[in-house]
């Protein structure tokens, strides 16, 4: 079984951590030398996260934000490791090389630009859609929709997902020929851009988008180590 160093060496190979600032790549939080059978996967801490390591019975956690941990309350021999910003642009919507898998992306290519990376893709689908069709794609991936403009066309081929939304992404996306902009919270003054290219723009909220992360990591996690078991401590938007 691996144990902590292995996992947190996995997880710098896929949220490609390398492309980040040593101070923004995260890693081992808890230092633990146990072999991992069962992990378990959180958005931040808890009260009572502690009990739920003891009655998972689990030998580590993944924390997206363990900022507020108290180190001194993880029982013994338990790990931490985390993955902030790393998580944030490579697990939840943007540039999500899983994300274009799912959707079966085609001619993929990045947009706009964080610091020499990425802030999203534009694709292809394999085949036109509704917008419906599109609407319930989005829905049955992250559980839900937030909020959206649907001022675009009826059918729809080629999409924008990225991770923030300004009028010049907007405006990049319409060059680009994209009917639809899927993102993590639509932005008043990107509506009308949106409206003036007939662009369609769909967000999911940041909760769902981050819990999707969770589940797409637990399941990489255990298509790496086959007897490893993973428990994800959700709690879902509404």
């Amino acid at each position: 079984m691996p144990n902590l160093a292995d996992v947190a060496a996995f997880l710098h190979l896929v949220l490609d951590m390398d492309r980040y600032a040593p101070d923004e790549r995260g890693g081992i939080y808890v230092s633990s030398a146990r072999p991992i059978r069962r992990i378990g996967l959180a958005l931040d801490p808890w009260p009572t996260l502690p009990s739920w390591l003891e009655h998972e019975d689990l030998d580590a956690i993944f924390l997206h934000r363990p900022f507020n941990l108290d180190r001194d309350t993880v029982p013994q021999t338990r790990g931490v490791f985390y993955a902030h910003l790393p998580f944030d642009e490579q697990m939840t919507v943007g540039y999500v090389p899983r994300l274009a898998e799912v959707l079966g992306l085609r001619a993929r290519s990045p947009m706009g630009d964080r610091n020499g990376r990425p802030l999203g893709m534009v694709g292809e689908l394999p085949r036109p859609v509704t917008l419906p069709e599109w609407r319930r794609t989005i829905t049955d991936i992250y559980g839900g929709i937030e909020d959206s403009w649907e001022d675009g066309p009826q059918q729809i081929r080629k999409v924008a997902i990225v991770s923030s939304m300004t009028p010049a992404l907007v405006q990049q996306a319409a060059l680009r020929g994209v009917q639809a902009f899927l993102t993590r919270e639509l932005r008043d003054p990107a509506r009308a851009a949106c409206k003036g290219h007939t662009i369609s723009a769909h967000s999911v909220g940041p909760k769902r988008a981050e819990l999707w992360g969770l589940r797409t990591l637990a399941g990489m996690m255990r298509e790496r180590w086959a007897l490893m078991r993973t428990a994800i401590f959700e709690d879902r938007p509404q």
